[in-house]
């Protein structure tokens, strides 16, 4: 009985712990790709610009910062950050209520041998 429960709980943490893992993954690839989105996008602003003349990197940075494409990401990076965070704590939690049983447990076979069970 107590290893059922034992793996039973030790399944729920693992999925616990993909989920983190997996929203972990993917707001470390978005904090890079938002470089690399940044980048593409004052190109891009550089190679449209209409004026006559070469604009600043500042003015390549603002424009690309302001661009649709890039607030979506920043939505996602947003998304990806609170669903992370959420598991982190889901995950902090659920080892602390199984701490709780497995001290649980254990007073309970103490208590049971000073009975002689």
């Amino acid at each position: 009985m107590y290893d059922e429960i034992l793996e039973k709980k030790m399944h729920e943490l693992r999925q616990i712990g993909e989920k983190h893992a997996k929203y972990r993954k993917l707001k470390l690839y978005l904090q890079h790709y938002r470089k690399i989105l940044l980048a593409k996008l004052m190109k891009e602003h550089m190679l449209n610009s209409n004026t006559g003349k070469m604009e600043t990197a500042v003015a390549q940075d603002r424009e690309a910062r302001a661009d649709p494409k890039y607030k979506q990401l920043i939505r996602k990076l947003a998304m990806a950050e609170e669903k992370e965070l959420k598991y982190a704590w889901e995950k902090k939690l659920f080892e602390m209520k199984f701490d709780e049983w497995k001290t649980g447990m254990i007073n309970q076979t103490i208590e049971a041998k000073k009975y002689g069970v």
